[in-house]
């Protein structure tokens, strides 16, 4: 039976304008027909409804979470949750997810196979959550401050290494491989700009992914690091924090997207004014901050494209809250209400290699979508807020009714 939304304006992510007063009707899992009221028939035998004043929206994509990390304020009191009580969490927080209007989200770290057990579970209808992209185990170097992640990294050393790392969390079921090629923020001992793996260590890892069709991205802060990891050839860049001008002209020369996570630094620095969370994390934040928005606001103007990501997971970046990440892109005035839209739609659909299939609502896409009471481009906070949140559809599936 064809399911069919009529009468709301339709953002279909895209640079078109809305589309007043619209008809999109799905079939299964694909929508078959979008236009005007006036341009498409509704078939006799379909599900209809009404959502006349209301606006519809891709399905919104996180291309960085870590969906096993629950926001504790320091990291390692997420080593102390026992493991299938922190599976169950991450169910739940999951549906959270989808809730708040993410119907894919990518996971870019998990420990003990807590992401895959989760993915399966959704997969096979046992509960609800978006669709998970998911990469297992970080492949990183030896190097300080592992240890306060128990079980997220996979160290290797050495291009053989790093090749058996790539080829084990593919047998696992990764659908994208991550590498380390700077250090971290959130861990004792970690540099942010300091380079780590090296160039033909992280080729390994991504001609063992190429293989299978599978992308790498890269943990990458420091400007070394970032060109490292873009010579190497991975798909996106987590983070970019210290890209300098030729890291930005070699992203943009490769078409390397950049995952900026502007939200975890604004989270840490508040944390940090009510003591919070360790303070190594707080000076870490406090010093890249400034850094982290001009350098995104040169990789904008450069023509790097930006897909969004959260880091939802980390000290108080709770899973479900995601669309802080996009409100935030429009009142530092880094993009307009439109542009910071489609770096969760069209823009990370491209990114994560699924542009044929999501980010934007048009013909012979998967019906994922989200229907909402106010209009997001002349708000973009009331994506944060789930009362406006009136309809989630996944595979043109009616997730849930809100009203």
């Amino acid at each position: 039976m064809p399911t069919v939304l009529k009468g709301a304006t339709l953002i279909d992510g895209t640079d078109r304008d809305p589309l007043n007063h619209s008809v999109l009707i799905f079939n299964e899992t694909k929508i078959v027909n979008i236009g005007t009221a006036e341009e498409v028939m509704i078939p006799d035998n379909s599900k209809v409804y009404d959502v006349s004043g209301l606006f519809v929206i891709p399905g919104l994509i996180d291309c960085h979470i870590h969906m096993d990390l629950h926001g504790m304020a320091d990291t390692f009191q997420e080593n102390l949750v026992e493991d299938k009580l922190r599976a169950i969490r991450t169910a739940a927080e999951m549906e959270d997810t989808l809730r708040a209007g993410y119907t894919t989200v990518r996971n870019l770290g998990s420990v003990n196979g807590i992401d895959f057990a989760v993915r399966q579970a959704i997969d096979e209808g046992l509960m609800k959550g978006p669709r998970i992209i998911t990469s297992g185990r970080i492949i990183c170097m030896t190097c300080s401050g592992t240890e306060y992640f128990s079980g997220m990294y996979r160290i290797a050393d050495g291009v053989d290494e790093n090749r058996k790392a790539a080829r084990e969390q593919l047998k696992a079921g990764a659908d994208v491989l991550k590498v380390m090629a700077t250090g971290a923020i959130m861990n004792p001992g970690g540099v942010p700009g300091a380079a780590q793996l090296s160039v033909d260590e992280m080729r390994a890892v991504i001609e063992e992914g190429a293989k299978l069709g599978i992308p790498t991205a890269a943990h990458a802060h420091g400007a070394q690091g970032i060109k490292n990891a873009v010579e190497a050839g991975v798909t996106t860049i987590e983070h970019g924090t210290m890209a300098d001008d030729e890291a930005i002209e070699m992203m943009v020369k490769k078409n390397v997207f950049l995952v900026p996570t502007l939200l975890v630094d604004d989270l840490i620095r508040k944390a940090g004014e009510r003591n919070e969370v360790p303070a190594f994390m707080v000076e870490k934040a406090e010093r890249l901050k400034e850094m982290r928005h001009l350098v995104l606001q040169k990789a904008i103007s450069a023509g790097v494209k930006i897909a969004m990501g959260t880091d939802a997971g980390t000290p108080f970046n709770f899973h479900g809250r995601n669309s802080i990440e996009l409100d935030l892109y429009v009142r530092e005035k880094l993009m307009t209400p439109l542009k910071a839209l489609q770096t969760a739609t069209q823009d990370a659909a491209e990114a994560i290699g699924l542009s044929d299939r999501l980010g934007t609502l048009e013909k012979d896409k998967i019906a994922d979508c989200v229907v909402l009471k106010k209009n997001p481009l002349e708000d973009m906070s009331c994506l944060m807020d789930l009362e406006n949140i009136y309809m989630v559809f996944k595979k043109g599936i009616l997730q849930k009714e809100w009203s």
